[in-house]
């Protein structure tokens, strides 16, 4: 059973299985900002010694050159590439919610159109997630219009206004999972509409490619958990998909090794960052993410610094 231990005495522990803590007033002042478990079971396997002829009993033991700053240096890595990251995921939320709002009232012009079940797709596989979302979008609005304290005012002010709240305004109040299940049950037409529209983006500032709705549905299916590891302050540089996606023919056309995009990994989602965000975009952040691997090479012992690389599958590829 674990038992608390005091500042000084995580320090110890850290000690006394083989870490440097060269300046212990420090160490004392991180742990009491970050969480000892936060910083150093999230943080500490690119630091273990694993070599048997060192380790022969497989304790939990750091190599002998590994600092107490250097596990605090990865984890600030970690800290600032969840913020660029979700950065740069927000704006891709924003684009594929307004894509689908467009798209769906641009083909159904009705008011409430998107409560009527027919106006989605025909595929009786699709059905339950359908009535799923059409109740999610029903309770949004009801809840708006009768209660005197509302979870979001922007749809009572627009109600009172309009007496109807449409699908691009509904859209910005809904999260990404719930918008990547809307994109899975509309018709198969506005899908592919839709992935054609990401496509054009791309093409008009790099070069022409093409992408089909089942290569968008993979791309959310990577984008989601990432967004909300970033949003929630979970380990992200060494997140990967239990199960790789299919995304060989997007690895073709932006030339990249084939199976790079569909494993989930940082590199996974830089690839993708490229495909999904404008030129300019893409380009302040994949020269933010250069600033912070190269920072963090100068923080780390090279063997260290080579495992991150790996986990966020840039050394792989």
């Amino acid at each position: 059973m674990k038992v608390f231990a005091s500042h000084d005495e995580q320090i110890t522990i850290l000690q006394n299985r083989g870490m440097l803590v060269p300046d212990k007033a420090s160490a004392r002042r991180i742990l009491s900002r970050e969480n000892y478990y936060a910083l150093i079971d999230g943080y500490k396997e690119p630091f273990l010694e694993r070599d048997e002829r060192l380790n022969p009993y497989g304790q939990e033991k750091y190599r002998a050159d590994t600092e107490f700053g250097h596990i605090y240096a990865l984890y600030r890595f970690d800290r600032e590439l969840r913020m660029l990251m979700l950065n740069e995921l927000l704006k891709f939320e924003k684009n594929i919610k307004s894509k689908v709002a467009y798209r769906f009232s641009e083909k159904f012009r009705e008011t409430d159109s998107f409560l009527e079940p027919s106006n989605y797709s025909s595929d009786i596989d699709r059905h339950h997630e359908r009535d799923r979302i059409i109740s999610t979008l029903a309770n949004l609005i009801k809840s708006h219009k009768k209660r005197d304290r509302v979870r979001y005012p922007a749809i009572r002010e627009f109600f009172d206004k309009h007496r109807n709240v449409p699908l691009w305004v509904l859209v910005n109040f809904l999260s990404l999972g719930q918008i990547t299940n809307f994109y899975s049950v509309i018709d198969d037409d506005l899908r592919e509409r839709i992935a054609a529209d990401f496509a054009d983006e791309f093409s008009e500032e790099n070069e022409p490619v093409s992408l089909k709705a089942v290569e968008l549905d993979a791309i959310l299916r990577i984008a989601f958990p990432y967004r909300n590891k970033a949003a929630h302050e979970e380990v992200l540089y060494r997140y990967r998909l239990p199960h790789p996606e299919d995304l060989k023919d997007v690895d073709a056309m932006l030339r990249l090794p084939a199976g790079s995009l569909g494993k989930g990994t940082v590199y996974s989602m830089t690839g993708l960052f490229r495909l999904l965000l404008a030129k300019e975009e893409f380009d302040f952040f994949s020269g933010e993410l250069e600033r912070l691997m190269q920072e963090l090479k100068a923080a780390l012992p090279g063997r260290a610094y080579g495992a991150v690389m790996r986990d966020t599958g840039f050394r792989e590829d």
